[in-house]
C-alpha cells in the first residue's frame, strides 16, 4: 500500500523576477533622492532672499494714494560692520610631548569697530591655552574641531561677544 501512495514533488517557489527587483530599487532611489533634495532645499535656503513686502514704518505710509510722495524702502537689511584683525603668529611648544611645536596664524572677526587692545589680550589668552595642549588632543578632525570651539569660546568670553569668529590662516604641528 505504501507503494500506491504517490509522492508529489514540492512545487518550486517562484522567485521575484529581476524586473520587479529593478523597479523596486528605482522607486526607492527616487524617494530617497526626493527626500534628500527636499531636506537640502529647506536647510540650505538662504535667509533673507524670500520675497515679501516690507511693512511700512509706524507713522509713515509706503506710497499711499494721493500723497504724491513715494518712499522707496531699502530692501536689504543692514548688516553690522565687521572688521578682520590679524593677530601676531603664535609659535610655542605643547605641554606634552616637550619637543612638539605648534605654529598658528590667526585672525579675529570683530563685529563693529575692532579693538586692538582686546585683540592683544585675546592673543595672550590663546597663547596661554595652546601651551596647555597635548599632541593627542589635536589628532584628527574632531581634535581640530575641539581646538576651534575652544578658541571661539575664549575669544567670545574675553571680548564679551564682540568677536564673531576666530579664523585659522595657518596651523603647523611639528
Amino acid at each position: 500500500m505504501v507503494d500506491l501512495i504517490e509522492h508529489t514533488p514540492e512545487e518550486k517557489k517562484k522567485e521575484p523576477s529581476a524586473l520587479v527587483l529593478i523597479v523596486t530599487l528605482v522607486v526607492i532611489s527616487l524617494v530617497g533622492a526626493g527626500a534628500g533634495f527636499g531636506m537640502s532645499s529647506m536647510l540650505l535656503d538662504p535667509v533673507g532672499l524670500s520675497v515679501s513686502d516690507p511693512a511700512p514704518e509706524k507713522g509713515k505710509s509706503a506710497g499711499a494714494e494721493g500723497d504724491g510722495n513715494v518712499q522707496e524702502a531699502d530692501e536689504t537689511p543692514q548688516q553690522p560692520a565687521i572688521e578682520v584683525v590679524d593677530i601676531p603668529t603664535i609659535t610655542t611648544n605643547l605641554a606634552d610631548p616637550d619637543d612638539a611645536w605648534i605654529r598658528m596664524e590667526l585672525a579675529l572677526v570683530f563685529e563693529g569697530k575692532a579693538d586692538r587692545v582686546m585683540a592683544d589680550e585675546i592673543h595672550q589668552d590663546i597663547l596661554a591655552y595652546v601651551r596647555t595642549l597635548r599632541l593627542y588632543n589635536l589628532r584628527g578632525g574632531s581634535g581640530y574641531q575641539h581646538l576651534m570651539d575652544d578658541l571661539q569660546e575664549r575669544a567670545a568670553i574675553r571680548s564679551k561677544g564682540h568677536v564673531r569668529r576666530v579664523l585659522v590662516r595657518a596651523l603647523i604641528l611639528e
